[in-house]
């Protein structure tokens, strides 16, 4: 009897460890897959902020192949740790049209390009390589940016001053209605909300798109994170 219960007990024993080492490989193989996950955005973020930070003060076509021909390793480090989901799916888009510009030499090949911002949202950046500032989003939905974001787009999708100012005639009532609602903005966004508007209004009243040049454009690219933009 003592015999066999010598026997259970060793057996108990034997299962107690076997349990606890499952357990602990369990946990070891989580923590791994973790810390490989973050390794992974690391590594993608690095070379996504190292583009946007080259290219920060580029504006043209051209400009932008020559960062991307000195920044290979760069837009490999993203191809190597795509994230999974949309993000990833758009950051292999981006990585195809970057290896065609660079292999081909062909600038036209970047008006392809249809980034939503989402690449650099996942990395907690701003189109410039710069973390994203504390309002970011939090105007998303309110009245300013309802009228704001579709004005900005029309802006940043039209070709050359002419079109620009082709935008605003056409949008005349809503620069206005934005000029009235910029008062009641945050503090952290009213600055740079009164800078833009104020350079639109600019550009219609002496029909000159060359009015909004200068810090009306970075004003106006701060004034879309807090409505949510990373374009």
């Amino acid at each position: 009897m003592c015999e066999m219960r010598k026997q259970l007990m060793a057996g108990l024993a034997v299962l107690a460890l076997s349990v606890g080492f499952a357990g602990c490989s369990s946990n070891s193989s989580s923590s791994t897959a973790t810390t490989t996950v973050a390794t992974r955005k690391a590594a993608f973020c690095g070379g996504n902020i190292k583009i946007d930070k080259a290219g920060a003060n580029v504006t043209s076509n051209a400009g932008f192949l020559t960062v991307l021909r000195d920044n290979k390793a760069a837009i490999s480090a993203m191809a190597d740790n795509l994230p999974p989901g949309t993000v990833g799916t758009e950051a292999q888009q981006e990585v195809t049209v970057a290896r065609k510009a660079v292999a081909t030499g062909n600038v036209n090949v970047l008006n392809t390009e249809t980034s939503s911002g989402g690449i650099d949202t996942y990395c907690g950046v701003d189109g410039n390589g710069d973390p994203l500032p504390a309002y970011f989003s939090t105007g998303k939905g309110t009245s300013f940016c309802s009228t704001f974001v579709p004005i900005f787009q029309a802006v940043g999708n039209a070709n050359g001053p002419t079109a620009v100012l082709a935008v605003f005639n056409a949008d005349k009532a809503q620069v206005a209605q934005l000029a009235t609602e910029v008062s009641g903005l945050p503090a952290s966004i009213k600055a740079k909300a009164t800078t833009t508007v104020s350079k639109a209004q600019a550009a219609l009243t002496e029909q000159n798109a060359a009015a909004i040049q200068g810090n009306g454009s970075g004003a106006a690219a701060q004034v879309a994170l807090y409505c949510g933009q990373n374009e």
